[in-house]
């Protein structure tokens, strides 16, 4: 797999590009049908507006966990995925992973990958905001010291990874 000619840096999106995720979004709601009304809804007020947020409480102790385990025993990993990440290893190129979700070291571990093999591991709400957002990405080639030019986004929505590579000029390779 020669993808990696002239790239110093290659960011991992997690979600659907280590793993193929299809159907988990209905394997989810299967599995927690009985405690969706417990999920225990918030209003908040952003400026003008209302916008309704999950319970983080419900959303750390009961969602996140449920994918993990779901994860775990109905996605498979993508090997050709993890083929490009130990090749980028091979080559002493920078990785890491940037993820809109959370629980990204558990998922790692359920699809036997180190997390440390990675120099740096970061979700987008971490940096502010949802991919593609410009400046969460940009934060992400500064705390690797990563030039765009020479970086290599990797994820499985062009509309979300690839938007953020292109945002600040990086190359982007779409998994399907």
């Amino acid at each position: 797999m020669e993808k990696l000619h002239d790239i110093d840096t290659v960011i991992f999106d997690l979600d659907g590009t280590f793993y193929d995720k299809r159907g988990l979004a209905k394997r989810m709601v299967r599995r927690l049908w009985w405690c969706l009304p417990l999920m225990a809804i918030d209003r908040v007020a952003k400026g003008r507006c209302w916008r309704w947020i999950v319970s983080t409480r419900w959303h750390r102790q009961v969602y996140l966990p449920t994918m993990v385990d779901l994860i775990k025993t109905t996605c498979p990993r993508r090997e050709e995925v993890v083929a490009l990440w130990r090749e980028a290893q091979e080559k002493h190129l920078r990785t890491a992973i940037y993820s809109d979700y959370g629980c990204v070291e558990e998922k790692l571990k359920v699809l036997d990958i180190d997390s440390d093999g990675f120099d740096l591991i970061i979700t987008a709400p971490e940096l502010g905001n949802l991919k593609p957002d410009k400046a969460c990405a940009e934060q992400v080639l500064n705390r690797l010291g990563a030039d765009p030019k020479t970086t290599l986004f990797v994820g499985d929505r062009d509309e979300k990874d690839g938007s953020a590579a292109r945002a600040v000029g990086a190359k982007f390779l779409l998994i399907t």
